[in-house]
């Protein structure tokens, strides 16, 4: 943006002294979230040249917004084409970063599993998996949530979900793990070698699963995705990017919304002695985990929206032609919206939160994320232990984008 073309004085207020890239900011982003709420309506951040909004009014106005787009003007394409190397640039190609009709298009192609009968079955074998990983860190009295737990239950899920052979899953986890940090806003020093060897690695991979399920098709994602390929409605680069896509953002959430459920429950013990009283709260336990640590913090991946025409958000002029990034982790602190919104409270009632999103690009696997969260809340529930934690503070990913702990040691023993 020229230097004409940013706010006027008083028309917008400028962001000023805002770092999330700080390990301070990632131990509590949340005083730094209502700071700008503060500021009320969207500002301007010339760090990476955006608007950011932070309120839940304003983040929902953008995210349902038909001028907000994912597709940024020409000449800034034209300058990510030239920056974004060619074996990434099958990304592009999926519902993070598409609008209708595409988007629409490759929705529909990809949705189907998610709302398929064998949803059930792959859910119940995610919660056998977890009540199996659950007893076995009951019998050695300690439990590292993420590696033992929240990645062996999410790879499982999602894996079966695509038709993925079990044996695969930690070779497809290890790739998706070096993508990830390469669609950080900005993207971390050195992510994006890392993130074209991975998806040359992935291209290749569903490639020969799909001429496999050309073969002997399933009920599975990627069977479904090579019939509509051999339909016509589907090219093999859109195929294998969003089988790609699917994979990595299918679990990262849940592994996510793991580590941060345990963390919350041993910063509230009171609430996790009351899910066990009540285990029916399980549901609305994984709503306000996903409320209270949103695992997506900022919307979307790759850029956020960008303004096809001048659009007023929150009262305020936005020019066409610019970026608006969206804090969906300060959103869904609004206390607007939510009462009390820094207290952990699963039998919070009220509006919905953001975290899977909102309008046309809510969340694909939205129904997959709160049923697998579900089956968690109740594994947990169920799970006859009592949780401690080591004194020292929890370590979060290096990320502004996504919100995870990069490790966290419980100490369990038996109850009673």
């Amino acid at each position: 943006m020229s230097a004409d073309e940013r706010p006027a004085d008083g028309e917008v207020p400028v962001l000023e002294g805002f770092d999330p890239y700080t390990d301070a900011f990632r131990d509590d982003p949340y005083p730094h979230y209502a700071r700008i709420r503060a500021m009320g309506g969207p500002v301007y951040w010339d760090y990476l040249d955006s608007y950011v909004v932070s309120g839940y009014a304003d983040a929902t106005e953008v995210l349902g917004h038909p001028a907000l787009r994912l597709s940024p003007p020409d000449a800034v394409a034209d300058l990510l084409a030239a920056m974004v190397p060619e074996s990434l640039r099958s990304m592009s190609g999926t519902l993070l970063f598409t609008d209708p009709p595409d988007h629409t298009r490759l929705r529909n192609l990809t949705r189907r599993p998610f709302a398929s009968p064998r949803l059930g079955t792959v859910l119940a074998e995610a919660r056998r998996l977890a009540d199996e990983l659950l007893a076995r860190a009951l019998e050695r009295g300690r439990l590292e949530v993420v590696d033992d737990l929240a990645f062996p239950v999410s790879l499982r899920a999602i894996g079966d979900l695509l038709g993925v052979p079990r044996a695969d899953l930690d070779k497809l986890r290890d790739w998706g793990q070096a993508m990830s940090p390469a669609a950080d806003i900005p993207a971390s020093p050195g992510s994006i070698e890392s993130a074209v060897a991975a998806y040359e690695e992935f291209d290749d991979y569903f490639t020969h699963l799909a001429r496999a399920r050309r073969r002997d098709p399933g009920e599975d994602l990627v069977s479904s995705l090579v019939g509509s390929q051999q339909q016509g409605l589907l090219s093999e680069s859109e195929l294998t990017a969003n089988a790609a896509l699917v994979f990595i953002s299918g679990h990262e959430t849940l592994v996510a919304f793991t580590a941060s459920a345990f963390l919350a429950f041993l910063r509230h013990p009171g609430q996790l002695a009351l899910l066990r009283a009540r285990p029916e709260l399980a549901g609305p336990a994984a709503e306000e985990v996903m409320r209270h640590e949103s695992p997506l913090q900022l919307a979307t991946a790759g850029g956020g929206r960008w303004t096809a025409e001048e659009v007023r958000v929150g009262g305020r002029r936005l020019p066409a032609g610019v970026r608006v990034l969206t804090l969906i982790g300060a959103a869904n602190r609004d206390p607007r919206v939510f009462t009390d919104p820094d207290r952990f409270d699963i039998t919070r009632e009220g509006p919905r939160h953001l975290a899977l999103g909102h309008g046309l690009h809510y969340c694909l696997g939205a129904a997959l994320a709160k049923q697998q969260g579900t089956l968690l809340m109740r594994a947990l529930a169920a799970w006859p232990a009592e949780l401690s934690a080591p004194p020292q503070e929890p370590r979060w990913l290096p990320l502004f984008m996504q919100r995870r702990l990069a490790r966290l040691e419980v100490t369990v023993t038996p109850a009673g």
